[in-house]
């Protein structure tokens, strides 16, 4: 039996439900030495307003303490003491970078511990929602069912839409996704059964940052493509396997001759740094290698920690260094971070008209914090941002985003979203067309109805831990 809904697309509201508020930069959990702290609210407000007019990039604008509340919750207060400056517009309203969350939280891992393992833009149909479904991560209960980039979920254990809470797609026990095909006419659209699958409970699912890579030879030319989806440089604070693979990776890039490359940065918000700089390491110009990755300064206060990072040599990177004279990568409208580090720092190098960017603008975070709490007995930790990072030309000009060079948004409904890695994928499809000439896949323009992002839900995925240790 099929189920046929029809609605206008302009009347409609869409998210997309991915985490953002990717922290670029956090430097080991600082401590403020108390003995024995005051664990009140005002206690706990007098130790955060230590932090953030010690640390807090901008505390030049922490107001005075006559100013301030001093009982309010934690959580209130320490919002009362940030910056104009903390953020960026975001679609109708702000994004704030920033932020504080009670101490027992931070037994979450990166992911939900607990996960179907996809991720997914939705669209709100009245009461309930529809999950168009991005990626999947593979070895997930989602994997197994046979779940796919591209299908939409319009019901969950049901044979008709009933999901009012987004987070039935996240997690749950084992159930049924109800499958649809999507058709589209105009600025109408209808949905139709298509089938039901059965998944597993959810579980811990581990979030790799490497989803696809491939190497591609097109009119004589060898061209490297990586999904890389977070900058993080192992599964846990003590392992460096992703570095691992990335270098290994990249070495088999380096033996198939790649000349051409295409980074998909899409879906990445962010991450550590040591990640971006290996990342930036292997794709430079072999001359650039040892020369400055990057620059990070804090407030006037904190100078003294100011410090540069270098590029790699290519015998602390296996040899794999790519020496690319300019590279394609792809981007969404949650691209930030460190993503946007790696475009900034090759900069110098590359030359901005060596860099393509295909996709859409990215956030612009060029910052980075610290995280305070982890050793004192506060029930809170705060993640203040703390520096902002330049490249070697000492620039950092993108505080609205990298604007792309070829603008185009996939998600748009009647768009079909490809599996990574093939060729007629939207934003690949382009990248190959722009390297060898041949001609792109055409696809659906904003005007047509585009999916617009929530930042309500993007907390959901923020990058903890701790990312880089400077020396005191």
């Amino acid at each position: 039996m099929k189920m046929k809904q029809k609605f206008a697309l302009e009347k409609k509201t869409f998210a997309v439900f991915m985490g953002l508020l990717a922290v670029l930069l956090l430097v080991p959990s600082c401590s403020t030495d108390d003995k024995v702290p005051d664990l009140s609210d005002e206690g706990t407000n007098d130790w955060i307003y230590k932090v953030m007019t010690d640390y807090y990039l901008w505390n030049e604008d922490v107001p005075d303490k006559g100013n301030l509340n001093f009982s309010q919750s934690p959580d209130k207060f320490f919002e009362s003491l940030l910056s104009d400056q903390d953020g960026v517009k975001y679609g109708d309203g702000w994004l704030t970078f920033s932020r504080i969350e009670k101490k027992e939280e931070e037994t979450k891992a990166v992911t939900a511990a607990d996960s179907y393992g996809f991720e997914f833009a939705s669209y709100k149909n009245g009461n309930h929602y529809y999950a168009w479904v991005l990626y999947v991560l593979p070895g997930s209960p989602a994997a197994e069912a046979g779940l796919k980039r591209g299908d939409w979920i319009i019901a969950v254990g049901s044979e008709t839409p009933n999901v009012t809470n987004t987070s039935a797609f996240y997690s749950g026990s084992e159930t049924t996704f109800l499958l649809a095909d999507v058709v589209r006419k105009g600025n109408e659209v209808t949905f139709y059964k298509r089938k039901t699958i059965s998944i597993a409970a959810s579980r811990a699912v581990e979030d790799t940052p490497f989803l696809k890579d491939s190497v591609y030879t097109i009119n004589g030319k060898k061209i490297g493509y990586l999904v890389y989806n977070n900058f993080s440089s192992g599964s846990d604070d003590e392992s460096t396997a992703y570095d691992d693979r990335m270098k290994q990776i990249f070495a088999e890039f380096k033996a198939e001759n790649v000349g051409e490359f295409v980074l998909d940065l899409r879906y990445n918000q962010g991450g550590l740094v040591t990640c971006a700089q290996l990342m930036t390491s292997l794709l430079a110009p072999a001359d650039a290698l040892g020369k400055t990755f990057c620059i990070m300064e804090h407030n006037k206060k904190q100078s003294k920690r100011d410090e540069a990072l270098l590029l790699k040599k290519n015998a602390e990177i296996g040899n794999a260094n790519l020496d690319l004279k300019r590279i394609y990568v792809l981007t969404g409208g949650v691209t930030a971070s460190a993503s946007e580090a790696v475009i900034n720092c090759l900069i110098p190098y590359l030359t901005r008209s060596n860099i393509t960017i295909i996709g859409e603008k990215t956030i612009g975070k060029r910052v980075g914090g610290n995280t305070f709490g982890t050793k004192e007995k506060y029930g809170w930790l705060l993640h203040p941002i703390t520096l902002r990072i330049y490249n070697a030309d000492h620039n950092a000009d993108y505080a609205n985003g990298f604007e792309p060079d070829v603008k185009l948004e996939e998600l748009v409904i009647g768009n079909e979203l490809l599996p990574f890695g093939d060729t007629g994928e939207i934003l690949l499809s382009e990248a190959l067309s722009q390297i060898t000439g041949l001609k792109s896949r055409p696809v659906r323009t904003e005007s047509e109805g585009r999916i617009l992002l929530a930042p309500s839900s993007l907390e959901r995925k923020q990058t903890k831990g701790l990312v880089f240790e400077s020396e005191k």
